[in-house]
């Protein structure tokens, strides 16, 4: 068995910039099953929000030894995983205990369409989080399943009073503007698409990169660039052209901490863009 980490998985990304460490006493313990080390790191940042505790690990095989030796209250479960995919050890899992058989497994996959969700849901997982998860689909579910709420600090109140005044830093509004003005009613439809997309082309890089494909890397960095472009979200454009060149000169080694960057620059971009949308679908 790897030796599993509390609240960091022990990868080298990770050691140079691990999630905040969140204190072994207070709150119910969350397992994530995650092979990535990517979004092990994202899911990590977004859980260090909430008054929880949590362990990270890479595969099935280490989410049953977790198991067997703690009583976890909830368990983020990737489906696509080497050794033992997440279906296969939610069904292991479950006959553990008497414990387990009752506590929610949250399946966190990119595949969420009505057949795959009741698929999950019959094979004995409890909800479905689209991939790539974020902070308000992550309070949804702690909420739901653990009463949970997200425990909000200085610094969070301050980013809310930023985000109230039209996150002035996280957009360039005069290029959002400007491309408004040109596209007039289709633009609405056109910012729809793009909020709809965003998720989707986050996973298809992630997944590119973690598959050792720079070409792929390349394509997908290249179209989130340039509709990125298009909304003023200049920050997401410029990590992701960052990613288009590593792809185009074949090199992605050091791509994960450029993602892990665009993720997060995505997820401000698109609170700020999700209430410009609302605003003008109210004009």
């Amino acid at each position: 068995m790897v030796p599993m980490s509390e609240n960091v998985a022990e990868t080298e990304s990770e050691q140079q910039e691990p999630p905040i460490a969140m204190p072994e006493t207070g709150g119910p313990l969350i397992l994530v099953v995650e092979d990535n080390p990517v979004m092990q790191q994202i899911i990590g940042k977004l859980l260090s929000r909430f008054p929880v505790r949590y362990h990270c690990v890479g595969n099935g095989l280490e989410a049953i030894d977790a198991a067997q030796e703690k009583n976890y209250a909830l368990i983020l479960m990737d489906i696509l995983m080497p050794k033992l995919g997440g279906v296969r050890t939610t069904k292991q899992v479950r006959t553990i205990s008497s414990h387990y058989a009752d506590i929610p497994v949250i399946a966190v996959t990119a595949r969420v369409s009505e057949r795959d969700v009741d698929q999950y849901l019959a094979e004995g997982m409890t909800d479905v989080v689209k991939k790539p998860i974020n902070k308000s689909s992550l309070a949804t579910v702690l909420k739901m399943h653990l009463g949970v709420e997200e425990a909000t600090s200085t610094s969070d109140a301050q980013e809310e009073m930023i985000v109230s005044a039209d996150d002035l830093d996280v957009l360039n509004w005069e290029t959002l503007n400007e491309y408004r003005l040109l596209l007039k009613d289709k633009f609405k439809n056109f910012l729809k698409d793009y909020l709809t997309a965003g998720p989707d082309l986050l996973e298809a890089i992630n997944s590119a990169i973690q598959s050792g494909e720079p070409e792929n890397v390349q394509f997908h960095a290249h179209k989130f660039k340039s509709t990125s472009q298009v909304f003023g979200a200049e920050m997401v454009s410029d990590l992701a052209a960052k990613l288009e060149i590593m792809g185009k000169n074949g090199d992605i080694s050091e791509a994960d901490k450029i993602f892990l960057d665009l993720h997060i620059a995505y997820e401000r971009a698109q609170r700020a863009l999700t209430k410009k949308l609302v605003l003008l679908q109210n004009m």
